[in-house]
């Protein structure tokens, strides 16, 4: 791994007919105060003014591509393979880093340690308004007995080369949860350590056509703790971990509410 004040960064953003809030999502990234950002745009042969938006921006943007793909999770594979950073964030189409310097301040949280994988906080946008998300260290059991992706979500999820090389990338017969497959995957993987950053990363939107609001997750993210052995754990102990964790990051988001700008 390189030195403190080399360390790279390969943002990857995937995107399919996002015209309406792409060029925001470029210009968060290409803004940065911290330099050494490889910005990798992966667009699935898009029909609107996607294409248009990525050229005008080109000359900002390390490497895109326009093409057909078999879906996200297969554009973001690519992204992976074509990465040269000491860590990767998967930025989406809709999404914004929270401030212009924000890889900055995630690189100073990095280069103390340089372990397998961070994740920091998230603001959620909805409708204009926004909502500050604070989170906390959790454990790969933890996570899992969650049952659900919101303790490390994966716009805030910093991944390390040698890490993504272990996992291989994310698994393409999930079409919608293959980012929580992905995270588990990395907290369960064999001698990984990582840690969460009070660091605000990136503002992610809710909008009716984001996968988040259309509810197509849920099916897939049973199927992934079905294979996880979540549900081999006794009723008691998933009873117990859930409702502990639930209770706690509620209570510490408890003040946190919608608010304009």
């Amino acid at each position: 791994m390189k030195s403190s004040e080399i360390l790279e960064i390969s943002i990857i953003t995937v995107c399919k007919n996002s015209e309406v809030y792409l060029n925001e999502t470029i210009q968060s990234v290409v803004n940065q105060t911290y330099q050494n950002i490889q910005y990798i745009v992966i667009d699935g042969n898009s029909t609107d003014g996607t294409p248009g938006i990525i050229k005008e921006n080109s000359k900002k943007i390390a490497i895109w591509l326009s093409e057909e793909d078999g879906g996200m999770y297969h554009a973001i594979n690519k992204g992976l393979k074509l990465a040269t950073g000491d860590y990767i964030l998967v930025l989406n189409s809709d999404d914004v880093l929270a401030t212009n310097d924000t890889i900055k301040n995630v690189v100073t949280k990095m280069s103390k340690e340089k372990l397998d994988y961070y994740y920091g906080n998230i603001i959620k946008s909805k409708n204009g308004r926004n909502k500050k998300v604070t989170l906390f260290n959790v454990t790969f059991k933890q996570l899992l007995m969650s049952a659900h992706g919101t303790f490390v979500p994966h716009p805030c999820f910093f991944v390390s080369a040698s890490l993504n090389k272990k996992l291989g990338g994310y698994n393409l017969s999930y079409k919608y949860a293959s980012d929580y497959d992905y995270i588990l995957r990395a907290l369960a993987s064999t001698g990984s350590k990582g840690k969460h950053m009070e660091i605000e990363v990136t503002k992610f939107r809710i909008h009716d056509n984001s996968i988040t609001a259309s509810g197509k997750i849920d099916e897939e993210r049973k199927a992934i703790l079905l294979k996880q052995g979540y549900y081999q754990r006794s009723y008691l102990n998933r009873f117990f971990h859930y409702y502990v964790l639930w209770i706690y990051y509620k209570l510490i988001n408890m003040a946190q509410n919608y608010n304009v700008g």
